[in-house]
């Protein structure tokens, strides 16, 4: 049967050209024949390579755009640049699915606890000097936003922390997931009152942001000096204590919302911060 040939009712349909023509594209940024950075051709130039409507051409750029795996220049005369492919966007559909089925933040903790502590191990192991030395900046910063009562900015250092974990464990698959659901996680997060006008909550902020902050700088000394399965223990043992402290103010029960502008990383100032000399722009 050709191309040309109907297909039955019912039976399989052929992908729309401009389906075909996204697929392509992921393809090739996969395979890494388009890099991040990469700039394609202008609409007028991809329309001769490609052969395809002005219609169909936009069409799968769009998709690709939603995707973030493209950002559209201004004008048909500039071309599109390539984009890396994000945790963030996985972590938005992840949300979304999450979202629509009612799950709670409980929930989200309860896999974070079983992935998390397996990183801390691996980052031990690494011994690489810069991940001590990103990590350790983490913890300054909770230190200092705390010393100036800067709950919020100490809450996004906190964020930021977890989300080093998962980039300097050089395990992507396992760095994946947990850092789609740290981004989850973090998309919840605006419904605690941080910066609540009642003493007893503050105060209750206080003394857990202190706990955090005491137990990120013990898992930085413990990665700082090799020992793997110490990190591991400990690190599982702080979930497991928040996870207690979630069930009893009520934080476990909060459900995972639909993604919104800034979701994920790119809603978190630490995030693009440069922190010292070890640190990183954009993790």
């Amino acid at each position: 049967m050709n191309s040309s040939t109907p297909v039955a009712p019912g039976g399989p349909r052929a992908p729309k050209l401009s389906h075909a023509l996204v697929e392509r594209f992921r393809a090739r940024i996969a395979s890494g024949e388009l890099k991040p950075g990469d700039t394609l051709p202008p609409e007028t130039e991809l329309l001769q390579q490609l052969r395809v409507s002005r219609p169909t051409l936009r069409q799968a750029l769009r998709v690709l755009e939603s995707e973030s795996l493209i950002q559209l220049g201004k004008g048909a005369r500039t071309g599109a640049t390539v984009l890396h492919p994000s945790i963030e966007t996985a972590a938005q559909y992840g949300a979304l699915y999450l979202a629509t089925h009612g799950t709670t933040l409980a929930e989200i903790h309860q896999v974070r606890t079983l992935l998390e502590p397996p990183l801390a191990a691996l980052i031990a192991r690494r011994k690489k000097r810069e991940a001590v030395e990103s990590l350790r900046d983490c913890v300054s910063i909770q230190q200092e936003s705390l010393r100036r009562g800067d709950y919020v900015s100490a809450a996004s250092a906190v964020n930021e922390f977890h989300r080093r974990l998962e980039q300097f464990s050089d395990n992507r698959a396992l760095g994946l997931l947990a850092g789609m659901l740290n981004d989850i996680a973090v998309n919840v997060y605006p419904q605690i009152p941080l910066a609540s006008s009642n003493r007893r909550e503050r105060n209750v902020i206080w003394r857990r942001s202190e706990k955090s902050t005491e137990a990120h700088a013990h898992l930085v000394s413990l990665i700082s000096r090799s020992k793997a399965d110490a990190a591991e223990r400990f690190w599982r043992s702080y979930m497991l204590d928040t996870a207690a402290f979630m069930q009893k103010s009520g934080l476990a029960n909060l459900r995972v919302t639909a993604p919104t502008a800034g979701f994920g990383r790119r809603s978190s100032p630490i995030a693009s911060r440069n922190l010292g000399s070890g640190g990183l722009r954009g993790v």
